[in-house]
């Protein structure tokens, strides 16, 4: 996991608030800075006070003191803060001063904007590619096109598809003679499965992006996406279900897609919470949660819901 010091740089201008600006200007021409988008307030410890942009600086008279031009105070970071929380953090705010401070207030360094940038946009790709089941180490666009470095990047989640595809169809094969004796059961298949997926993705790039942002209650979490599902299942579960009805007739295959569906979507909520926040106590990237891996598992789970309840309430 990379953290805030990994991303920090400690050449960067202090001052106290008392000196002028002309003074500042002298003491920072005599070396190349890293950062210099701010000038940092510091007292005689060396504490964090305040900051002073650097447009500001420039434009104001050589007489002036820095404490009248004291801008809005910096995004103030711990050393082992998670980067990407941080570069999140100073995104929101649309500002590019983050300040990198110990327990005791004192200043360490400061964090350049290209190099939060460059943190947003590497995550940014490798959650889209894992999203797509796609490994991160596909070839940039700007690379020699590579079929074989496609292909290894490629394959390994597909395989992941492949063996859940197997399972699906094993789940599905202990309920042969369910489907023999009512062989509509067939159509609603693809419904039920997408309908499970859809709201796992759903439960998934939410959690994902919250994550970034820092630490998620499980409880909370699970509760509330439990909530959320059960909300979800029984609005899709009564539409479908009264659709089925009203175009086909057959209340017993109704009952069973309306039941599937409350039910499932209140199981892909809760699969696609545990996931990635298993992920993330192991130390993990949550975003692995997501795509292939995710999606078999509740391909899985929503056919053995399906036929499970088409098994009890048909033979009812």
């Amino acid at each position: 996991m990379v953290i805030a010091t990994d991303l920090m740089t400690v050449e960067v201008p202090k001052a106290a608030e008392d000196q002028t600006v002309s003074e500042l200007l002298s003491a920072i021409r005599q070396r190349p800075w890293e950062e210099l988008s701010h000038i940092y307030l510091v007292d005689c410890q060396n504490r964090l006070i305040g900051q002073v942009p650097i447009e500001s600086l420039l434009t104001a008279e050589g007489g002036k003191k820095l404490s009248a031009l004291r801008g809005a105070p910096p995004v103030e970071v711990q050393p082992d803060d998670n980067a990407e929380t941080v570069a999140l953090r100073a995104v929101e705010r649309h500002d590019a001063d983050v300040a990198v401070i110990d327990r005791q207030q004192h200043l360490l360094g400061a964090i350049p904007i290209g190099r939060l940038l460059a943190l947003l946009h590497e995550e940014h790709v490798d959650n889209f590619l894992r999203m797509g089941g796609i490994g991160a180490v596909h070839p940039e666009p700007t690379a020699e096109p590579s079929t074989v470095a496609a292909f290894r990047a490629r394959i390994p989640w597909l395989a992941i598809g492949l063996i859940g595809g197997f399972l699906a169809g094993g789940v599905a094969s202990f309920f042969e003679l369910a489907l023999k004796q009512e062989v509509a059961l067939v159509f609603f298949l693809p419904l039920v499965v997408y309908m499970a997926d859809a709201v796992g993705t759903q439960t998934e790039t939410i959690l994902v992006r919250a994550l970034a942002y820092g630490h998620v209650s499980v409880g909370a979490q699970m509760l509330r996406e439990g909530l959320v599902g059960s909300l979800i299942g029984g609005a899709t579960g009564l539409l479908a279900g009264l659709a089925l009805w009203l175009w086909d007739g057959r209340l017993g295959m109704a009952l069973v897609v309306a039941l599937t569906l409350a039910i499932t979507a209140v199981v892909a909520t809760l699969v696609a919470s545990v996931l990635p926040l298993g992920l993330a106590r192991l130390g993990a990237d949550p975003a692995m949660a997501s795509g292939p891996v995710a999606t078999v598992l509740q391909d899985i789970l929503s056919v053995a819901i399906y036929l499970s309840i088409a098994t009890m309430v048909l033979h009812w």
